[in-house]
């Protein structure tokens, strides 16, 4: 047995309290290597007096719940084997694992990993149990139950609508190719948004993600000098509250995003430390690296610093960028003028959630506290941080409820891609293995509240990473609408538009005779049956093996009251494949069809060709 493949630890992602009652455990074994996992748990103060005449008491070994784990998750090197321990009266449990393969069976402990016996003295040794010492409430995670049902629509406001465009604001053609540099300007607003707030509704989205709409000189304000002034370029503070109302009649929610990383040049605060170096009130805000030397290197070039190796930096900044100086969260005065700004909106404009931009670079010690404040003032706004990578330490229930699933974004665009011009192709195979290490990445209920997305402001456009194949594009739509966590769609994406690295934030096109209806129209079909079946939405998410070379998948996710069947067929070539044996002679209903049918053995696909089946499903 490969021992050093077989993997647990106490308080992390393989075991945690989904509930008050409640834990979930999870052990990693080689690959195809264990048959059989079981589960033995006990409650360790469980202990009964050995007779009536005697103060001797020992362990009651009738009281351990024996549960066999299933192997929910397979990965390019484990298996992931998964069990509920429910109904957990004292809060308290100690357990071990008895691991099993064709020719050998251990008990996994803490500390020993000894050769299974049913000698007591061994098997019931609770010095050798892992231990869960007590589930906590106050240490539980709890995201607000609305988010799992939200369906996001991220909006670039400079680029999404000009709701004005008789105020005479000097801005370049709506829509023409001059995107290059940070200034360019084609007049979006918040105006405008509210404007198409019937279309978002009308699209199907509950939920609207703005990037930064502060006071700042750039075009996409990630470089803020004002955080609690809505920027002139996209109209003013009471706007904003119009459009926060206007948002809520219609049932859609509000997100803002946060860049409290850094600021932007002009920000008072930073130009008061260049203007009086040391003696400014706010040195400390910042992080300068040599106090003897001056704050900038270089001229400035209309109020800018020029350009400069990075060796002339003497400050902290977001990458390189010397126009955003990086906060010190540590700092007294920077912590509560941030946290007061994000209360400020929740307060007074009764925003829905924080999009916290760079989150990964600020101290969890700041971000606690961000939760702190935030909750308090309103405990249903959803936190959301910006990690592109495994994200299990911010989300503990103590700071973020979600984070932007980049994660989700790399394995779908490298399996519904056709090239490997990133050097990276996944066939259907590795597509299984790298969700299944998400999936099992991450707690179950953790996974319902996380924003999955594939494309954003910082990436290529969806359409651009498939090289212009709508069908694959509506495969990975597929993928993202069925998968657990909460969807996010890219303005512009869901009517086809496309867009590389430095060409992703173009200005929306309103031209309907220019729009990809096929794409939208089956977008806008997912995100209705996402509200109308839970199974859309349930973290229970397993693979059906097919008997196929081409990259073919399926999958399964399983609720009280119906199993959803997508089957995803990412191949040029037309297929007949035999369906798995449990779905043999099975009346369902075919989602995208619409209709009531009843699957024989096999099934035919055709190029980029998909199903979603419902069975017992409540109509037939």
């Amino acid at each position: 047995m490969n021992f050093s493949a077989i993997i647990h630890e106490p308080k992390s992602a393989l075991s945690y309290a989904y509930d008050e009652n409640t834990l979930h455990l999870r052990l990693k074994t080689a690959r195809d290597e264990v048959k059989k996992v079981e589960l033995m748990a006990v409650d360790p103060f469980n202990w009964i007096p050995r007779g009536d005449d005697t103060p001797i008491y020992d362990f009651d070994k009738n009281s351990v719940i024996h549960i066999n784990m299933q192997k929910d998750q397979v990965t390019s090197f484990y298996d992931c084997w998964f069990a509920e321990v429910p109904d957990i009266k004292w809060k308290r449990t100690k357990y071990c694992f008895i691991v099993e393969n064709d020719s050998e069976k251990y008990i996994i402990g803490s500390h020993d990993w000894i050769p299974y016996t049913e000698e007591e003295s061994i098997l019931y040794n609770l010095n050798n149990y892992f231990n869960y010492p007590y589930i906590n409430e106050e240490d539980l995670y709890h995201a607000p139950d609305w988010v799992s049902d939200t369906i996001w629509y991220q909006i670039f406001p400079e680029r999404f609508c000009n709701g004005s465009p008789e105020d005479g604001r000097d801005v370049l053609p709506w829509g023409s190719d001059e995107l290059d540099g940070s200034n360019k300007k084609f007049g979006g607003n918040l105006a405008g948004i509210i404007k198409k707030l019937d279309y978002i509704k009308a699209c199907g989205f509950n939920g609207i993600y703005l990037n930064p709409i502060f006071t700042s000189p750039s075009s996409h304000k990630y470089d803020t000098t004002d955080y609690f002034k809505v920027d002139a370029d996209f109209g003013d503070n009471e706007i904003f509250g119009r459009l926060v109302e206007e948002a809520h009649n219609r049932g859609i929610k509000v997100m803002l995003d946060a860049v409290f990383n850094h600021c932007g040049f002009f920000h008072p605060f930073w130009q008061d430390v260049i203007k009086n170096g040391r003696n400014s009130r706010y040195y400390d805000c910042f992080y300068i690296l040599d106090a003897d030397k001056p704050v900038l290197f270089g001229k400035l070039v209309n109020g800018m610093p020029e350009d400069c190796p990075k060796e002339c930096l003497n400050y902290r900044t977001f990458a390189y960028t010397q126009s955003m100086p990086k906060w010190n969260t540590g700092n007294p005065i920077v912590r509560e003028y941030l946290l007061k700004a994000a209360v400020y909106w929740i307060e007074q404009y009764h925003i829905d959630g924080w999009r916290l931009d760079v989150s990964n670079e600020i101290s969890h010690d700041f971000w606690r506290e961000f939760r702190k404040r935030v909750k308090a003032v309103n405990p249903e706004v959803y936190i959301l941080g910006e990690n592109w990578d495994n994200s299990y330490p911010w989300l503990q229930g103590d700071q973020f409820d979600g984070v932007m699933n980049y994660e989700f974004t790399t394995p779908v665009w490298n399996f519904f891609r056709r090239d490997n011009s990133n050097g990276v192709k996944y066939h259907a195979q590795e597509f299984k293995f790298a969700v299944g290490k998400l999936i099992s990445d991450y707690p179950k209920h953790v996974s319902s509240n996380i924003l999955n997305l594939l494309d954003s402001h910082d990436t290529e456009r969806v359409l651009s990473v498939m090289g212009g194949n709508s069908k694959a594009v509506i495969l990975a739509y597929i993928f993202l609408f069925t998968y657990p966590g909460s969807p996010c769609v890219y303005y512009g994406s869901e009517i086809g538009m496309e867009g590389g690295n430095h060409s992703n934030r173009q200005c929306m096109i309103w031209e309907e005779s220019k729009w990809n209806k096929s794409l939208s129209t089956v977008i806008q079909k997912l995100i209705n049956l996402r509200k109308l079946y839970d199974s859309f939405k349930t973290v229970n998410f397993s693979w059906i093996t097919l008997t196929s070379d081409m990259d073919t998948v399926m999958y399964k996710k399983i609720t009280s009251k119906e199993t959803l069947y997508v089957l995803l067929h990412n191949d040029e070539r037309e297929v007949i494949l035999n369906l798995p044996e449990e779905l043999t002679g099975v009346k369902c209903k075919d989602l995208m069809s619409d209709s009531n049918i009843k699957l024989g053995e096999k099934i035919k696909l055709s190029s980029y060709d998909y199903r979603v089946f419902c069975v017992n499903y409540t109509g037939w």
